[in-house]
């Protein structure tokens, strides 16, 4: 487990610089769905883990500006460039592991997990973590690649083979499942393509309890 989180930290410490520009159409299509997703009436506490560069929180308090916002990265070089990004807003850092959260029970009414649940070596622990953090009723957004696209099924494999960051993708019904493992309520579930290349899956879940 030690060495898989390691292997993704520097992966992304080494992206960091470089992320923005060479994902920019993709991050942007897909923050667009976690945006559809979500409503806020704007003072809500809300958790984005892993937060990556912080472009996600650029965007959601360019439409709610009072949102409390904790962002949450296994790599320092990420939380570097999100913290320059969002220098002007009062969001919380945090350099966790998400199956590590070290943050207190039932603090937030929102978490999104946004293109990254695919490097979860430990995806059900980390889904409890969440719902762990999560208020009775709370909500999860998660939008990630989807197994039931055969380009990202071969992708997988591929990546399992090459890239030692890489843990695996997930069929739309083995990730709803892992979500009711963990004691969330599955509201909506769905695939949708961005491109004729990516496929993907978007699951909107409240905390039971």
């Amino acid at each position: 487990m030690a060495d898989h989180s390691d292997a993704v930290r520097e992966a992304f410490d080494r992206l960091a610089a470089d992320y923005d520009r060479r994902w920019q159409p993709y991050i942007a299509a897909t923050l667009e769905s976690v945006l559809a997703a979500v409503s806020f009436g704007g003072t809500e506490e809300v958790l984005d883990v892993p937060c990556g560069t912080g472009q996600l929180e650029s965007l959601l308090l360019a439409r709610w500006p009072g949102l409390r916002i904790t962002g949450v990265d296994i790599s320092p070089a990420m939380l570097c460039e999100a913290a320059a990004k969002n220098r002007k807003h009062a969001v919380g850092w945090i350099e966790a592991d998400v199956a590590d959260l070290p943050i207190a029970d039932g603090r937030f009414d929102c978490a999104i997990c946004a293109n990254s649940f695919h490097y979860f070596r430990s995806p059900l622990k980390s889904l409890e973590e969440l719902r762990r953090v999560l208020r009775p009723g709370g909500k999860i957004v998660l939008v990630d690649w989807c197994d039931d696209y055969l380009v990202c099924k071969l992708c997988s494999l591929w990546l399992r083979l090459t890239d030692r960051a890489f843990y695996r993708t997930y069929s739309l019904g083995r990730c709803r499942a892992l979500l009711e493992q963990a004691g969330f309520e599955v509201e909506r579930a769905e695939r949708f393509r961005i491109n004729l290349v990516w496929g993907l899956m978007r699951l909107t879940c409240r905390a039971s309890g």
